[in-house]
């Protein structure tokens, strides 16, 4: 770019930062925002400079427009700013501490990790969990004994992240918290750990007072294929939230249970369509040719997702079973391929 080029930028920030320094609150703000909409590496230290300002409408635009940066400087900023007196300024510093990416901003998020505030704590977990730095691994660990669920919650998130085998065992124990959130959120963390380690904790997940964490759960025994949590799969597909069940369709279709074929075929009849896709995508990754009665009755449903993965989940079992296209099966059946 040309020398002019810069010159433009320059004094186009130069005039900025002049009407940063008006005695007039909303012309300030005004002049944040035409920071945040320059874009311009120069913008970063004047916004800085704005979360100081007087006015908490001033700081708030700023907090907000610093999501754009990244690195050590921003990061220092922005955790000073979770201090401010005002709640708005330091929740929207809090969300822009969650868009950084830079190892580099992790030093000033670790300081703040024993803050007195639980919404300190939160936030700087929050911040920490996209940077995935080692050091966040031992204070990750000592956090899932915190006061505050929430906290708890997410350093769980920060471990998962970090995916290391030294985990295993305290994620597994935050998967037995007494706030499901965290248990939902450790169960979702598990997800890098062998299944004879965490089948166990699987099948009590399935077992969970909160339908959310038997979700989890399901959702998990497909992600690893854990052929142990077959049973409590099985069992799931009766529960009472229909998304538990899903979850169990569709688990049970990775793992390829052909024993699941009859109880699958029976939600079917289900009245929530989400739940009907999910058994004809289970069904037909079982596939067995036991399915076929069942995806033939699918291929009428009124949903027309519904008919489509059925039909297509017919057409691949044929296929695997020596067929090279479903065409006679229709026409055995009268029927014209929809």
């Amino acid at each position: 770019m040309s020398g002019k080029f810069f010159e433009d930028v320059n004094a186009d920030l130069d005039e900025i930062a002049r009407r940063l320094a008006s005695p007039d609150a909303a012309e300030r703000r005004v002049a944040v925002l035409d920071l945040v909409e320059a874009a311009e590496p120069g913008s970063e230290r004047l916004l800085i400079a704005a979360l100081s300002d007087p006015d908490a409408n001033v700081r708030r635009e700023a907090a907000k427009g610093l999501d754009q940066f990244d690195g050590l400087a921003t990061a220092q900023a922005l955790a000073a700013a979770l201090l401010d007196t005002d709640g708005s300024v330091a929740d929207t510093a809090a969300q822009s501490l969650a868009e950084l990416k830079s190892q580099e901003a992790a030093p000033p998020l670790l300081a703040l990790i024993d803050h007195e505030r639980a919404e300190v704590r939160l936030s700087a977990w929050r911040g920490l969990r996209n940077l995935r730095v080692e050091a966040s691994l031992a204070p990750g660990l000592k956090a899932l004994f915190d006061e505050d669920p929430r906290v708890r919650r997410e350093a769980v998130g920060v471990l998962a992240y970090l995916k290391s085998d030294a985990t295993l065992p305290a994620l597994i124990a935050a998967a037995r918290d007494e706030n499901f959130e965290v248990r939902r959120a450790a169960i979702s963390a598990l997800a890098f750990g062998p299944p004879e380690k965490i089948t166990a904790t699987i099948l009590a997940g399935l077992s969970d007072a909160n339908w959310q964490v038997r979700e989890a759960a399901a959702l998990l025994a497909g992600k690893i294929k854990a052929a142990g949590a077959t049973t409590g799969l099985i069992a799931a597909l009766s529960d009472d939230a229909w998304q538990v069940s899903g979850k169990a369709a569709l688990a049970l279709g990775k793992l390829q249970v052909t024993e699941a074929v009859a109880a699958l075929g029976k939600l079917l009849a289900h009245p929530v369509s989400n739940l009907r896709k999910d058994v004809v995508t289970g069904l037909g990754d079982i596939g067995h040719v036991d399915a076929l009665p069942f995806l033939e009755q699918a291929a009428e449903d009124p949903d027309p997702d519904v008919r489509k993965i059925a039909r297509w989940s017919i057409q691949r079992i044929l296929s695997a079973n020596g067929g090279n296209d479903d065409r006679d099966f229709w026409s055995k059946r009268g029927q014209d391929r929809k």
